[in-house]
Parts: structure tokens; sequence; C-alpha cells
């Protein structure tokens, strides 16, 4: 009896490691079809509206791809914005970084 308990823990292992592992590949294939321009209607909005806030000051919420969790960039000023790129001004030692707009999940624009 005490066998079967470990056998359904086992498998239970097996089936969360396979949930990951499609987790995983959905992200991927959402990466590869925004990649291929079908359905990117959100990218092109989200550009517009980065467009518009050029030399603002933003909180940026960015995704990485692969992975369960996201990253931000509080207080970053937006330098330049084009198809699939944002230029922005960040942290403490004023460093410019490149921001994939694709991955870009949430614009909190402030005054």
């Amino acid at each position: 009896m005490e066998s079967m308990g470990y056998f359904a823990f086992i498998l239970a292992v097996i089936a969360l490691a396979r949930c990951t592992s499609l987790n995983t590949q959905v992200r991927e294939l959402k990466y590869n079809i925004h990649g291929a321009g079908i359905g990117h209607t959100e990218t092109a909005s989200l550009r517009e509206i980065l467009e518009k806030s050029i030399g603002k000051t933003a909180d940026l919420k960015i995704e990485t791809i692969g992975l369960s969790f996201g990253a931000s960039l509080s207080d970053c000023q937006i330098l330049e914005v084009d198809e699939e790129w944002a230029l922005v001004l960040t942290g403490k030692k004023q460093e410019k970084k490149l921001v994939r707009i694709q991955s870009i999940r949430g614009v909190n624009l402030k005054d």
C-alpha cells in the first residue's frame, strides 16, 4: 500500500515538470508568433503610446521570455522609439537601455 503512495508522488512530480515545460513552450510560441508579425496590433498601439510619451518618465513592466516572472524599470525616461525597440534612460547612473517593445507588459506614465 505504501508503494502506491510513492508511485502517486512520482507521477505528481512528473506531471508538474511536464506542465512547467509546456508553459515555457507556450511562451516561446507566443514570442515566435509575435516575431513573425502575426497579430501584433497590441505592439503597434503600445509603440504609438511610447512615441507620444518621448521625453516623459515612466515605469515599465517587462516580461522575460521563457521565464514565469518579469522585471520592471522604475523612473525611466523614454528617449527614442522605433518599430521594435525603445531606448530608455534609467537608474541612478542614467544608463541607456534598449527594450524590445513586445516584451513590455505594462507602462505607468508619470507626470
